[in-house]
């Protein structure tokens, strides 16, 4: 009997310094279901939740990462066409990972670099793409917001360039 209880408390010992390190880590370690990490674990399962919904081609779903005033004028199909020179239905999204995530000295303001595998279906070739997502808040106790549109979006100066 005295055996078991030393093997629970070494096998629990170890599962609780395997989340206090991911928690420690930002969430960079897989924790099945368990929300560790703080703002930065938040961040890092916004991003990749985000591209499973752009995977997925649930557009408006991606859309509801974005603060409420920007929800309804956002297009994501026209950014992921711009990002990756084809339209959304002819990439097929094969793999997705965090890189890294960050978080500014306010607190509130993050990015998060990911990298996206995609396979062109119209041209059969695999690419990679690196993208950093933007996020900001008003204060700790407020939501994440996103803000692809304001960093893929081409700019004014952009569209009246004279060749």
């Amino acid at each position: 009997m005295k055996k078991w209880l030393i093997l629970i408390g070494i096998l629990l010992a170890a599962v609780g310094g395997y989340i206090g390190l991911a928690h420690l880590s930002g969430g960079a370690y897989p924790t099945p279901g368990i929300p560790v990490g703080g703002d930065l674990g938040e961040l890092r399962r916004t991003s990749m939740t985000f591209w499973e919904d752009i995977q997925f081609k649930d557009f408006d779903k991606a859309a509801t990462y974005h603060s409420a005033d920007k929800q309804e004028t956002v297009d994501i199909p026209f950014l992921i066409q711009r990002l990756f020179a084809v339209k959304p239905e002819a990439l097929d999204i094969m793999t997705y990972e965090v890189v890294l995530a960050d978080i500014d000295s306010t607190g509130n303001r993050g990015r998060v670099k990911t990298r996206i595998k995609v396979k062109v279906l119209i041209d059969e070739k695999i690419r990679e793409k690196e993208v950093m997502l933007y996020f900001h808040r008003a204060d700790a106790s407020s939501p994440w917001f996103m803000e692809l549109e304001d960093s893929l979006r081409e700019d004014k100066a952009e569209e009246g360039l004279v060749h």
